[in-house]
């Protein structure tokens, strides 16, 4: 595996975990425990659920780089809108509660999801720019 090659994975995993860390330290002393154990999800899952689609899309997005760089960024557009609907889907059992926690769960949940989407934007960008 060169590193050169894999460099915006490696970057994936030196940013999103401690995000994710600072992220379940604030829900640990900063939100009622009631409340985050009210929520459908707990945060590392959906972390997990988002690191694993990242992962998938950058695999992906290397690999068409080296076969055919020209549709990368159609080929991004596409990943990211698979990964809105799965999103989306993950989402429905939160999406169909009214309580107060699932009020919360969906703002974090969405946090969670427009951090992933910033990362992968900025590491697409580095692939799509290499020349």
């Amino acid at each position: 595996m060169s590193r050169k090659k894999y460099d915006v994975i490696l970057r994936l995993f030196q940013i999103m975990p401690a995000v994710a860390l600072l992220h379940i330290l604030i829900f640990q002393f900063g939100i009622p425990s009631q409340t985050y154990q009210a929520f459908h999800y707990p945060v590392y899952t959906v972390y997990l659920f988002f690191f694993i689609l990242s992962l998938v899309l950058l695999f992906i997005l290397i690999k068409i780089n080296e076969t055919k760089p020209e549709q990368l960024g159609f080929v991004f557009l596409v990943l990211i809108s698979i990964k809105f609907a799965l999103s989306y889907i993950f989402l429905l059992p939160v999406l169909q509660d009214n309580t107060e926690s699932a009020y919360m769960e969906k703002i974090n949940f969405f946090m969670i999801f427009i951090a992933f989407l910033a990362v992968e934007v900025v590491l697409a960008s580095r692939l799509l720019n290499k020349k």
